[in-house]
């Protein structure tokens, strides 16, 4: 599971003030799922009816990490952990919701060219445990054997996840194996909740997990006008350019991110399964789309892939990019511009 990310970079909400004749804005939050901050805005008639609401949203949010948590057992449930220390011993039966993330994740294995797999589990469980031990203990931090790493993506086959959709089952056919849904998980948890509120009639809301961002309707302390959201540069704070949406979502992947220093040298989290080494190309990538787990999926990869590449995946999607490089410079693609300039005219 992510993390809290560092400050340097998020994405932040420019709010208008609340106009006397509109629903009132509130706000609240909660730290207990993903390990990342919840902040949650929305546009209630009353303190009573947001009260229900982000409670709706903090239930959501619970099932779903529960659901997905591959660290920890839950009373009553078979989640993630459950299916990974069944790892080529039997089929797990599992909630619906599992069902639909894995294959969603699966898809984007193939999407991205394997890019995002969710299946190198054992991969990530070292660099997590060595991540760990380097924050806890800095004068001591390493970085894991190459040999320890090649060893254990030898088990990272996303087609020895067997899921079985008619019988609510799970199997990871190879011993060693082991999934991780943390480049997927968040963002399905913040869609659900968003659909959930948009069923409960709320029409001008904004869930930020952890700075992924969905956004409901357009801002109601403006005439519903699109929300502004502000992307702030990784290297000095300033705001790279504010995008106007309606009924979208934006993520950002950065180096900055549950990092830790080797002799100097920072390890980020992210990565790259042709190397199994942190990917370095970029300071930060943020993308922008109207299904929130495009924009999580997109932003790990991109964050991962050459520019060209991430390029044509960014548009095969139709999402909106923007990379910020190391030398502090940006680029952005096409639809990036047009989503800044003209969405929700």
């Amino acid at each position: 599971m992510k993390m809290i990310i560092s400050a340097c970079l998020f994405l932040i909400l420019i709010l208008a003030s609340c106009s006397p004749a509109a629903p009132t804005r509130y706000q609240a939050g909660f730290l207990e799922t993903f390990d990342t901050y919840i902040h949650v805005v929305i546009y209630a008639g009353s303190q009573r009816e947001f009260g229900e609401h982000f409670a709706r949203v903090r239930e959501t949010f619970e099932h779903y990490h529960a659901l997905f948590d591959i660290y920890n057992e839950h009373e009553g449930i078979n989640n993630l952990r459950t299916v990974n220390n069944n790892a080529g011993v039997t089929p797990v039966d599992v909630d619906q919701a599992i069902i639909d993330l894995l294959i969603l994740s699966r898809q984007a294995y193939y999407d991205t060219g394997g890019t995002l797999n969710i299946a190198m589990g054992s991969v990530l469980s070292i660099w997590h445990n060595y991540r760990m031990r380097g924050l806890e203990d800095p004068y001591r931090a390493a970085i894991p054997p190459y040999s320890a790493l090649r060893e254990a993506h030898g088990a990272s086959d996303i087609s020895a996840m067997i899921i079985g959709e008619y019988a609510g089952t799970v199997f990871l056919t190879e011993q060693g194996m082991s999934l991780d849904v943390g480049a997927t998980a968040k963002s399905f948890a913040a869609g659900r909740a968003a659909d959930m509120l948009r069923e409960r009639g709320v029409t001008s809301a904004v869930i930020d997990a952890g700075g992924d961002v969905v956004t409901i309707g357009g801002s109601l302390a403006d005439g519903g006008r699109p929300w502004n959201v502000g992307i702030r540069h990784p290297l000095d704070g300033s705001i790279i350019d504010s995008v106007h949406v309606v009924d979208m979502a934006a993520a950002t992947s950065g180096d900055y991110q549950r990092s830790y220093v080797v002799d100097g040298v920072a390890f980020n989290h992210i990565i790259d399964p042709s190397t199994l080494m942190p990917a370095t190309r970029y300071a930060s990538v943020t993308i922008i789309h109207k299904d929130p787990m495009v924009t999580e999926i997109l932003s790990t990869a991109l964050f991962i892939l050459p520019i060209d590449k991430g390029l044509r995946l960014a548009e095969d999607f139709g999402a909106a990019v923007i990379w910020v490089m190391h030398d502090g410079s940006v680029q952005f693609n096409r639809l990036y511009g047009e989503i800044s300039v003209n969405f929700g005219d």
